[in-house]
C-alpha cells in the first residue's frame, strides 16, 4: 500500500462496496471460521469491518495514512501498528489467528511464501488462518466478453465489474500479476465514453470514475486461481480449504482461505 498512488487511497474508501470491502456475510463467515481461534488475532491491513472479530486483535498496516483515517481507532481490546507483512514486527507464537480481506491480492504472487513464512514465525501452533481471497475461475470470460456483457447490462455493479476485469486480464496474460495502472489503461481502452456506460448499467458515475486511482499507480495486485493459490501455501498450513463468503455479488470469486498451522 506504500507504492505510488495509495497515499490518498483512505480518500475514496467510503466510496468502496462489496464485493471489495467485506459484506456482512463475509464478516459473519469469518466469524464461523475463527471459532474457538479467537484470542488474539493478527489482522493483515486495517479493514474496519474486520477490527472487533476477536478478545485481542492487532492490525498490522504499512500505510500511516490507512491507520489514521480508516482505522476505528485503538481501544484495550485492539490497536493497530505500522509495519511490514513480509518483515513482521513480532515475536514467535503470538497470535492465535491470523484474518486479511484480500490481503494475498495486494501482494505479488511470488512473495506469497514470504508472507506465509511470516505467518508461520509468529502464529502458534493450531493457530487459524482466514483469509478472504479475490479469486479467478478457472475458465473466465475475455475482455471482449466482459465489455459485451457490461453494456447488455448483465453486471450488477462497478465493484465487481471492476475485479472481474482484473480476472480476465489475468487470464489473457497467463499470469496471476497485474499492474494496476494497466488496468486503468485497459477500461479506458475499452469504455472511452463513460457517459454512455453511466448511462446502460445505471453505475453511479462516481463509482465508474473511481478507476481513476489506478492511473499512474505502481502497485501490482495478484488474482491468482484457487488452485495457485493452494499451490503457494507450506506443508506447515494443514487442511487449506475454501469455504463461501456468503451469496453477494461476486461471492462465488470471494472465498475464506482456511488452514490450520502444525509446525
Amino acid at each position: 500500500m506504500a507504492a505510488k498512488g495509495w497515499r490518498d487511497f483512505h480518500r475514496r474508501w467510503a466510496q468502496l462496496k462489496p464485493p471489495q470491502r467485506p459484506h456482512s456475510q463475509a464478516v459473519q463467515a469469518y466469524l464461523r471460521a475463527l471459532e474457538g481461534k479467537r484470542d488474539h488475532a493478527l489482522l493483515l491491513g486495517v479493514t474496519p469491518e474486520l477490527a472487533d472479530l476477536a478478545t485481542q486483535l492487532t492490525a498490522l498496516d504499512s500505510s500511516e495514512a490507512m491507520i489514521a483515517h480508516i482505522w476505528p481507532g485503538d481501544t484495550q481490546a485492539r490497536r493497530a501498528i505500522r509495519g511490514d507483512w513480509l518483515a513482521m514486527p513480532f515475536g514467535k507464537s503470538r497470535f492465535s489467528a491470523v484474518i486479511g480481506d484480500g490481503s494475498l491480492n495486494v501482494i505479488v504472487y511470488s512473495d506469497y511464501p514470504a508472507l506465509f513464512a511470516q505467518l508461520a514465525r509468529v502464529l502458534q501452533p493450531s493457530a487459524r488462518l482466514a483469509l478472504r481471497i479475490f479469486t479467478g475461475p478457472d475458465v473466465c470470460e475475455s475482455v471482449a466478453e466482459l465489455r459485451d456483457r457490461a453494456f447488455s447490462s448483465q453486471i450488477q455493479s462497478f465493484h465487481g465489474f471492476k475485479w472481474r476485469l482484473a480476472m480476465a486480464m489475468v487470464k489473457e496474460n497467463g499470469q496471476p500479476d497485474l499492474p494496476v495502472a494497466q488496468l486503468h489503461a485497459c477500461f479506458e481502452r475499452e469504455f472511452p465514453d463513460r457517459a454512455a456506460l453511466a448511462q446502460v448499467t445505471a453505475w453511479p458515475q462516481e463509482d465508474i470514475d473511481g478507476i481513476d486511482a489506478y492511473a499512474g499507480n505502481e502497485a501490482i495486485y495478484s488474482f491468482p486461481t484457487a488452485h495457485e493459490v493452494i499451490a503457494a501455501i507450506p506443508s506447515s498450513f494443514t487442511n487449506a480449504r475454501f469455504l463461501s463468503s456468503g451469496s453477494y455479488e461476486l461471492s462465488e470469486r470471494c472465498p475464506l482461505l482456511i488452514a490450520d498451522f502444525h509446525p
